[in-house]
Formats: structure tokens, C-alpha cells, sequence
């Protein structure tokens, strides 16, 4: 199979829906090598989010809140030299999904290209959106994953990027019912400036849940200490 023609790190220029005008308003950045990826967008909305104000969103802010931040895997099928298929399987989310997200893809050059998918709005109406997407950083990506107990955790770092993504509740929690599940997880943008990795945005400003999990923890070999095992991959295992 031929390599991965997303490998590296991309940044959403736009969204439109329903073919009204791009919103260009949000940060996304999105990692992936081969298999794995870890995606994070600035929160679009102020104070907390909790599981009241979940439920009472609309599904517009629905859709936003789902994708503050998510990882796992990534597959891609071509029809062409310029279409196909992206399918990404969310093993890490602040709402965990039990279905593939699968858009249609289209290149316009090498390095930018065009999703194509749908969200369903609470009467089950399909919106159909499309995201503009370009790759800022062509790699090499590498890849860590974590697992200890109820703690799951993915980071993929290009450049001097970094986004880091993990939970830490039980597999069978739900984060609508359970009010503390969505304080459970922190996905985060770093970049390295000035000798140190630095925040740059995240869910620690609407969820107040601070990363317990950062990439000084695997500039220091910290995530491969005692008590910390690493999942499948393992440490370091990935390099794309």
C-alpha cells in the first residue's frame, strides 16, 4: 500500500455549512501519521462546559463540542488521484463515538485539501459541511500511547508541534450521564518556543480540567517510568 499522502500537520482554514460562508474563526490542528492521529480545536464558546449545558445545546454547538479534541486511528481508501475516503475511528473523545467518522476527501494540490461529510441536527436532518484543510508541516510524526488503569492517552508531535490528547474514566462511563466524565479529559495544542513546550489552546478553558499528561513528561522519559505502561503501539514505536 502506498504511503499515507496525510502524514504531517494540518491546520483547518475553514468550515461551511449548508453552503453558507466559511467560518474561519476557530483553531484546529490535526496530526497524523500512518495509523494514528490526534486532532484539537479551540473552544468557540465561554464558561464551562458541563453535562446540563451539553444537553441544552443545539446541534450546531453539539457538533463543536463533540470535536473539541479526539485520537486514534486513521484509514484512507483513494477512488482517484484526487478523491476518496477518510475514515477516523475515535478511541479518545471528550463524547466517545460507537461509529466510524467517514468524509470524503478531495486534493486540490499536495498540500490542501477538501473534507466533504454530514451532521445530523436533532430531527435527524443531514447538514452537509466541508472543511478546508493544509498541511503546515510535512513531518516526520511520532507517535506515543499510554494506558494505566482507567488513564488512556495519545501524542503525536511534528516540528515543533505537539497535540496531546487522553481521558481518564472507565470504559463504560457515559459522559452525558455522568457528571464528572466530562471534566475527565484534557486535549491540548503545545508548540516548542524558547526551549520549552507551551500551551497554546484547548479544553482546559471550558472544561477547568488541566493536562495531566504533557510533552515534557516524554521529553524527560517520564511516560516510560515505573507504573506507566505503554499502550499498543509502544513508546516511541511509531515514526512516520
Amino acid at each position: 500500500m502506498p504511503p499515507n499522502p496525510f502524514l504531517g500537520l494540518w491546520q483547518r482554514r475553514s468550515i461551511q455549512f449548508d453552503r453558507s460562508a466559511a467560518d474561519t474563526s476557530q483553531a484546529v490542528l490535526w496530526i497524523q501519521a500512518e495509523t494514528h492521529f490526534a486532532d484539537v480545536r479551540q473552544v468557540p464558546f465561554g464558561g464551562p462546559l458541563t453535562p446540563d449545558r451539553y444537553r441544552e445545546m443545539d446541534w450546531r454547538s453539539r457538533f463543536d463540542a463533540d470535536l473539541l479534541g479526539f485520537a486514534g486511528t486513521f484509514s484512507w481508501a483513494a477512488d482517484d488521484a484526487t478523491c476518496g475516503t477518510c475514515t477516523w475511528r475515535h478511541a479518545l473523545a471528550l463524547t466517545p463515538r460507537l461509529w466510524p467518522d467517514t468524509s470524503r476527501y478531495e486534493w486540490l494540490d499536495a498540500d490542501t485539501f477538501l473534507e466533504r461529510g454530514t451532521c445530523a441536527d436533532d430531527d435527524g436532518t443531514d447538514h452537509p459541511f466541508v472543511e478546508h484543510w493544509c498541511r503546515i508541516h510535512p513531518g516526520p510524526v511520532a507517535v506515543w500511547s499510554i494506558a494505566q488503569g482507567d488513564l488512556r492517552g495519545q501524542a503525536l508531535t511534528a516540528g515543533d508541534w505537539a497535540v496531546v490528547v487522553h481521558q481518564w474514566r472507565p470504559a463504560s462511563a457515559s459522559p452525558i450521564r455522568d457528571r464528572e466524565t466530562l471534566a475527565a479529559f484534557s486535549a491540548t495544542a503545545w508548540r516548542h518556543k524558547r526551549g520549552t513546550w507551551q500551551p497554546q489552546f484547548g479544553t482546559e478553558t471550558c472544561l477547568g480540567s488541566p493536562p495531566r499528561w504533557t510533552p515534557q513528561d516524554f521529553d524527560r522519559g517520564a511516560i516510560a517510568a515505573p507504573g506507566i505502561a505503554p499502550a499498543c503501539p509502544p513508546l516511541g514505536a511509531e515514526v512516520n
